[in-house]
């Protein structure tokens, strides 16, 4: 999601950036937005203690967020859950329509006054921030919680809460921290359906290569249809400049050689990451880097790109020259497949590891 600045967030504590938010959701209609942005939410059921889950605007950390109260609610049938968020994923949220005593909905802003007030309604008994930006009054008014848990948070909140689930090695030097490991890593499809090569060639022989791009620049992409013209490019993050196609309407008829396709759809990704000859992060995007190691091809990344685990580094080497880079995955498969399975032995040690730490968590809050 795109970052407003301080003054114009719509889930700060400015009055001017918080009166242009209620007045751009008035025209849109979203009365609901403008209640929720200054605390008038109430939780599901009427007895039961409650537990917020107060996720950010990124979809992983939404989707993160919703797998957990789902495991979270097997085993606890007598609290009431809420969830909180920044950005609505209407797909997503389908998932929580079979949990009972479970309430959804957009975050409170961070004015004091809406902070004192969703806390006197709901008055949590355990908080869990799952890769939520913390904001300075909601984390004053969480200091004296006693259950305050966080997950795949990118700063370190100033106080000591009763554990630290970080995906990145740079904060382990918390306290009460868990093993370092991303649990986005159980959301990646594992096993795919191998026809999506198929479909995409039909009868004609050739690579598959995905691209995350930062900018529509479309260096890259021009470098790629000078070197690659019988191939087809997947390109995710950024629209290319040029001749491309949103995968969203594609036909589902081969396409012709050289053609490049921008990956508007996500639900594409799993088979891409498993048709491809090779994958080049340009930015990093932790999901996408678990779904690519996932698909068992070989991936690269940028220098400009920091790993979350110094060890990903064996499964995403630098390609400084990245033509030349995927010129040699081309030419010699056997590199490619060697390279492509470092990635996927490193996925399922993280995933495995990303399990038992929520399945931790998981019970940890059913101890409460």
């Amino acid at each position: 999601m795109t970052a407003h600045p301080a003054w114009k967030d719509p889930f700060g504590s400015n009055r001017l950036g918080l009166w242009l938010a209620d007045r751009r959701d008035r025209k849109a209609k979203q009365i609901g937005r403008v209640a929720a942005r200054w605390g008038w939410l109430k939780p599901m059921g009427e007895r039961g203690k409650v537990v917020w889950i107060v996720a950010g605007a990124e979809r992983e950390n939404v989707r993160l967020a919703i797998e957990l109260l789902r495991a979270i609610r097997v085993r606890r049938l007598d609290i009431r859950l809420v969830l909180t968020f920044e950005h609505e994923y209407p797909d997503m949220l389908a998932l929580l329509d079979d949990c009972d005593k479970t309430g959804w909905g957009y975050a409170p802003c961070d004015h004091p006054k809406a902070v004192a007030r969703v806390q006197a309604r709901f008055e949590p008994f355990g908080v869990i921030l799952v890769g939520a930006r913390p904001r300075y009054n909601l984390l004053a008014a969480l200091k004296p919680q006693a259950h305050v848990l966080t997950v795949n948070l990118m700063e370190v909140l100033g106080f000591d809460c009763e554990r630290v689930y970080a995906a990145d090695e740079a904060l382990a030097a918390q306290h009460n921290i868990a093993p370092v490991v991303d649990m986005r890593a159980i959301l990646s499809q594992a096993q795919v359906d191998p026809n999506f090569k198929s479909l995409v060639n039909g009868p004609n022989r050739r690579h598959l290569w995905w691209l995350h791009q930062a900018s529509s620049d479309g260096a890259l992409v021009d470098a790629w249809r000078a070197a690659f013209a019988d191939d087809v490019l997947f390109v995710s993050g950024a629209r290319p400049r040029g001749a491309v196609q949103a995968i969203s309407g594609w036909n589902r008829e081969p396409p012709a050689a050289g053609s490049v396709f921008w990956v508007d759809d996500e639900k594409w990704l799993p088979g891409i990451a498993a048709a491809v000859t090779a994958t080049h992060l340009e930015q990093f995007n932790a999901s996408l880097m678990w779904q690519a190691m996932a698909g068992g091809a070989a991936i690269s990344r940028s220098a400009s790109v920091r790993l979350p685990k110094a060890q990903l580094a064996e499964a995403l080497p630098v390609a400084n020259d990245l033509m030349a880079t995927w010129q040699q995955y081309r030419d010699n498969p056997i590199a490619a497949r060697k390279q492509g399975d470092t990635a996927r032995r490193l996925f399922w040690q993280e995933r495995r590891l990303a399990e038992q730490v929520s399945a931790e968590l998981v019970e940890r809050v059913f101890e409460w």
